[in-house]
């Protein structure tokens, strides 16, 4: 045996090198297929749904009128709002927060302290349900963001 002389068998590097590399491979192309899968490159990241309060007010009268105020929260847009109508004498279905106000445009921004009246001739809404909606820009998906039920 020579001094100063090591052993240099690199025989296991190559074996330990190329694992690595097929495990880091292996989760690279995980990644990119969920990304692909589950829509998360499409641009949908930034249309989040708003996270806004919103109140309603209910008079009886003749006709009943139910005033809609946005409490706190993120702005939304009026073309995106809309409230659903059940249980009433007339004006069941859905109305556009854009017909409810003629004064709103669909690029209408509702802010805190918004409020907008729904009442229409002959309104009865003594055994009515009503529901806040936000849709999407895209229309894929809608969203309730808040209920009133009449007492």
């Amino acid at each position: 045996m020579v001094a100063g002389r090591f052993n240099s068998d690199d025989s296991a590097v190559s074996p330990v090198v190329g694992v690595i590399l097929m495990v880091a491979i292996t989760v690279l192309l995980a990644a990119t297929a969920a990304t692909f899968f589950l829509d998360l490159g499409s641009g949908n990241l930034g249309q989040n749904t708003p996270q806004a309060a919103f109140t309603f007010d209910y008079d009886a009268g003749s006709p009943d009128s139910l005033t809609i105020e946005h409490r706190s929260g993120d702005s939304v847009r009026a073309g995106s709002l809309y409230i659903t109508v059940s249980g009433a004498s007339t004006a069941n279905g859905q109305h556009d927060f854009t017909s409810i106000d003629k004064t709103l445009g669909d690029s209408s921004e509702i802010t805190a302290g918004s409020r907008v009246t729904f009442s229409e001739s002959s309104l009865d809404l003594s055994d009515a349900t009503v529901t806040l909606n936000w849709q999407s820009p895209d229309s894929d998906r809608s969203i309730q963001l808040a209920s009133w039920e009449a007492p």
